[in-house]
């Protein structure tokens, strides 16, 4: 995948020191959670992103040639028991998510633009009980519901809930069943 690289990142990148971060945006129902790697909260877009340093993991970020859908899994471990119905009772399946790569300089501010690196659907929300819980988000590339059959149909009332008032399909039931005579009868 061809990717934008600020300049200012760029030139970061080739420095002795690198500090990476990742950055998550879910986009949840109740509101957009934001977290990052890092141990301490980072700013960017003039949004927050909630350090949750060692309590998070991200697993490997596939990519291939293939025409397939690939998976990404955000783990956050030290959640409190009473905190998990915020989760669950959360519509956030099919909703968007993006992770991002930054990097800090030495005061712990972000160096140009972070890189987009993976955007997808959240899909599945797994939780591990104990003294605390442990949430693991899949999030699905948008390619992974390639071959989900569409249910959609020609009716008015398909066409009505797409586009309010279009007349396109108003006639089509009563076409379906019409006996059309051609030439001589």
């Amino acid at each position: 995948m061809a990717r934008d690289i600020a300049s200012l990142t760029l030139a970061a990148g080739k420095a002795g020191v690198v500090r990476p971060i990742v950055l998550a945006r879910l986009d949840f129902a109740a509101g957009p959670v934001r977290a990052t790697s890092a141990p301490f909260d980072v700013t960017h877009n003039d949004e927050v992103y909630t350090g949750v340093g060692h309590l998070g993991a991200l697993s490997a970020v596939p990519e291939g040639a293939e025409l397939q859908g690939y998976a990404v899994q955000l783990t956050l471990s030290g959640v409190p028991v009473e905190m998990i119905s915020l989760a669950l009772l959360d519509a956030y399946q099919g909703r968007d998510a993006r992770l991002y790569v930054g990097l800090l300089d030495e005061q712990h501010r972000l160096i140009g633009t972070p890189l987009l690196i993976y955007r997808g659907r959240m899909d599945t929300l797994d939780i591990e009980m104990g003294s605390t819980a442990t949430l693991t988000l899949t999030v699905q590339s948008r390619l992974s519901d390639w071959e989900r059959p569409r249910l959609l149909r020609y009716t008015n009332e398909q066409q009505q809930a797409d586009w309010p008032g279009d007349k396109g399909f108003e006639f089509i039931a009563q076409m379906a069943e019409k006996t059309i005579y051609w030439g001589r009868t």
